[in-house]
């Protein structure tokens, strides 16, 4: 019996939500809060340092803070949950509904062409799923709390 600990955060695609940018308990979330909420005001700070110590990186601060901002706002509660927020054409989620599997790797089609990914996910996704037959639910889990979900 798969654990609800474990059914939360792997996706039916082998994917850990929890991982992932976009999910509002995830550790990019969490970081991208903490590191906003530890630079405070540094807008302004950017500005001054860029020429105090002639580092014109500095320049690009907007754009960062921009894309830290994304990332402490987004709050998808993964694809068990809901539908996902990143991939609105993934095909795994209703499959996953339509058969009453818990992961791909138990179907009969697997792989199949319904996940809608591109070449390099679909890829991944096959892998993903080879290794959770491999090694078992508990282990993959185990093994993707220490892995970073983009590699």
């Amino acid at each position: 019996m798969i654990s609800q600990t474990i059914k939360d955060a792997l996706a039916p695609c082998g994917l850990n939500c929890e991982k992932c940018f976009a999910h509002v308990n995830g550790n990019i979330r969490k970081h991208s809060i903490g590191l906003k909420a530890a630079l405070g005001n540094f807008d302004v700070y950017a500005k001054r340092f860029e020429t105090m110590l002639d580092q014109p990186i500095f320049k690009h601060y907007p754009e960062f803070k921009k894309m830290l901002d994304y990332f402490a706002l987004e709050n998808c509660k993964g694809c068990r949950n809901e539908q996902c927020k990143l991939f609105k054409e993934c095909g795994v989620r209703a499959c996953h509904q339509e058969k009453q599997l818990e992961y791909c790797f138990l179907c009969d089609e697997f792989p199949c062409s319904k996940t809608n990914f591109d070449k390099q996910l679909y890829e991944r996704w096959v892998l993903l799923n080879k290794k959770i037959q491999k090694d078992s639910i508990d282990v993959f889990y185990e093994k993707s709390q220490s892995r970073p979900r983009y590699v």
